[in-house]
């Protein structure tokens, strides 16, 4: 047995536990040491009995504490100081001598901590803490209600069984209301710390600008960018992001005049849901080529880039609509000038070899054919390391080391084909990603990030060309039939979890709330059209499950008897009519209505019954047959006598 006290004060350390282990992480060192010199301390004067220090005097000690972290409050620092206090006040709680009010504290403090969690980080993990606080917190509730009336009483294991059951029960009627207030409450899309300190975490990849020559190693990351909701493609997808339209002095950048044209992307149409990690991007991907994005404050340029107004600094999912065939149809001629521009440094070679390619290529498909030979036959390999550097690091690419990563074979691709009089421009996005089935999804990471081209072919359109994979170790570099370990497994199971909490929980802001409510009111409506349509219907059903759940029961009471009862039982209630309640009782044996009756049909009866079910047999069919006969007569007669009165 265990009195009312101690499963309260274990209660509480459980819950405390659960309210400040989600946050341990991202407190200071001293509320850290505060914390644990209360646990253990509050610990130890529990299974002593005995409390040393009063708690007056541990209210005492919280004053220079509030004046301190007061002091550390600013508009840059608003959440570590309230934090801090918080579970400063619940050590304090947990180390002092624990009444009924102090004991309500410890649950209250500890949920306001666990709630704390929220504000630095939103992931599946505190669903789980939140969870296990809301199944100790009724328990320790009901105990408290029993503490209160009186300290020692004691509870032994069934009985503590029964409180568990009735708090856990009170939690599950808690649910409805859970669910349906989750659609309607507002919420916020990121952690109020994130909005009031921004810091954003996590490139997306993406650069402004493709420079060549840069660096000579390029490192690789797999740190997500995003997860696209869709069905797996046969080949890896590519994920257009933006266009580079301007190369000088070997660099790609983005002109923010784009000449006005008209494309319109090829292929069947692709759906895809696709929810990006925050950044500080504001350039939204899509399946090549997005012909559209649904979401609010897009704009959408004539090359068919996407940028959010907003900015990617909080977690959003958008729609897009996208064709498949990596081809974008014109329905006027573009700036070709614009397409063709060469700087004037580059070296006579590659002029020489672009030369080459014009005069032996009519058509802009001819010349295109013959640059993505030239990759092909070149003996290039694609490498993230050993990168030539410099100025003319192209020239070193094409001519020298032909070893370099997707930027290299996207510019050199691209300067060759302007150099021969074919528009080209670069895109920059993202190549494959690991597919989720169990989520049903595309996880895109940093590693992935890719540049290919765009070459613009007369009377066709843009068409998609990627020189990368012409590289001689392409199969190696993109390989997708790559065996998954236990580990991959896991992890992937993991992060499943994790994108079905940013989908549904995170992610659901107002306009989902909105188009949520809409839905439910139309499907309402279709509900009204469909009962008004056929309640007749609906009213004759109800009545025939009415009809049969009567005949069932009738049917249940009439089975619950055996044979022998029911003849005993009509027997005894032809009795109470004839002689009255008060001869026919239920402690009065068969023989005894006989005697007292007096009556020769109750002898015959009595003596036909006794005879088989006194002796543990069955009735036969003779004798069920004989008193039946009896019973009628017996019912016949005591109607006449009725008459007769």
């Amino acid at each position: 047995m265990v009195s009312s006290s101690r499963l309260a004060s274990i209660l509480c350390f459980l819950i405390a536990l659960v309210g400040v282990i989600p946050i341990f992480a991202w407190l200071e060192a001293f509320p850290r040491m505060v914390l644990a010199a209360g646990l253990i301390l509050g610990v130890l004067q529990e299974f002593k009995g005995r409390w040393y220090l009063k708690n007056w005097q541990f209210n005492l000690t919280l004053v220079p504490v509030f004046i301190w972290y007061a002091l550390q409050y600013s508009n840059r620092n608003p959440i570590q100081p309230v934090v801090s206090v918080l579970v400063i006040m619940l050590a304090a709680r947990l180390a002092g001598e624990k009444s009924t009010r102090n004991l309500m504290q410890i649950n209250l403090l500890a949920l306001f901590c666990l709630a704390s969690r929220s504000l630095f980080e939103l992931n599946p993990l505190f669903l789980v803490w939140l969870a296990l606080l809301l199944l100790l917190v009724p328990v320790s509730l009901v105990v408290l209600t029993f503490h209160a009336q009186d300290q020692a009483m004691r509870f032994t294991r069934k009985e503590v069984n029964r409180v568990v059951l009735t708090a856990l029960l009170i939690t599950l009627l808690t649910v409805p209301a859970m669910a349906l207030l989750f659609p309607i409450l507002p919420r916020t899309a990121l952690p109020l710390w994130t909005f009031l300190n921004p810091s954003v975490s996590g490139a997306t990849g993406m650069s402004d600008k493709v420079e060549p020559g840069a660096v000579s190693n390029v490192t690789e990351s797999r740190v997500p960018v995003f997860r696209a909701e869709m069905a797996r493609q046969s080949t890896p997808p590519y994920w257009r992001g933006t266009v580079f339209n301007t190369l000088k002095a070997g660099r790609w950048t983005r002109t923010a005049a784009v000449p006005d044209e008209t494309s319109v992307p090829a292929g069947r149409p692709v759906i895809q849901t696709i929810y990006p990690e925050p950044s500080a991007s504001k350039i939204l991907v899509g399946f090549d080529a997005p012909a559209e994005i649904r979401l609010p404050f897009v704009r959408m340029s004539p090359d068919l880039v996407f940028d959010y107004q907003r900015g990617l600094g909080r977690r959003v999912g958008y729609v897009v609509r996208s064709g498949s065939d990596g081809l974008l149809r014109s329905s006027k001629a573009i700036n070709r000038h614009f397409y063709l521009g060469v700087p004037e440094e580059t070296s006579p070679l590659i002029r020489q070899l672009a030369e080459g390619i014009k005069k032996a290529g009519a058509t802009d498909q001819k010349r295109l054919e013959l640059v993505e030979q030239h990759f092909l036959n070149g003996g290039y390999r694609y490498s993230r390391t050993g990168l030539p550097t410099g100025k003319d690091a192209i020239h070193q690419f094409l001519f020298v080391s032909k070893q370099g990563h997707c930027e290299f074979f996207a510019s050199s691709c691209a300067l060759l084909l302007r150099a021969s009089g074919v528009p080209a421009r670069l895109v920059g996005g993202y190549l494959g990603g690991e597919y989720n089935e169990v989520g049903g999804y595309y996880l895109v990471s940093q590693e992935m990030a890719h540049v290919w081209v765009e070459a613009y072919i007369s009377g066709k359109g843009w068409v998609r060309t990627d020189p990368s994979r012409f590289a001689t170790n392409a199969g190696a570099v993109w390989s997708v039939h790559k065996q998954r370990t236990m580990a991959e497994r896991f992890r992937l199971l993991v992060d499943a979890l994790d994108y079905r909490w940013n989908r549904n929980i995170v992610t659901y802001d107002f306009e989902r709330q909105v188009s949520q409510l809409r839905s439910a009111g139309s499907r309402l409506q279709r509900l009204e059209q469909v009962i008004k349509a056929r309640w007749q219907g609906l009213l004759i059903v109800f009545s025939c499950v009415m009809l049969l759940v009567l005949l069932f029961q009738l049917r249940l009471r009439w089975f619950r008897y055996s044979r022998e009862e029911r003849l005993l039982r009509r027997f005894r209630q032809i009795l109470k009519t004839k002689y009255g309640a008060g001869l026919v009782t239920e402690n009065k044996g068969l023989f005894e209505l006989a005697a007292a009756t007096n009556d020769e049909q109750v002898q015959q009866f009595v003596a036909i019954y006794a005879a088989a079910v006194y002796q543990d047999k069955s009735l036969g069919q003779d004798e069920i047959k004989q008193l039946r006969k009896l019973l009628d007569a017996l019912s016949a007669s005591n109607e006449t006598d009725v008459i007769s009165r």
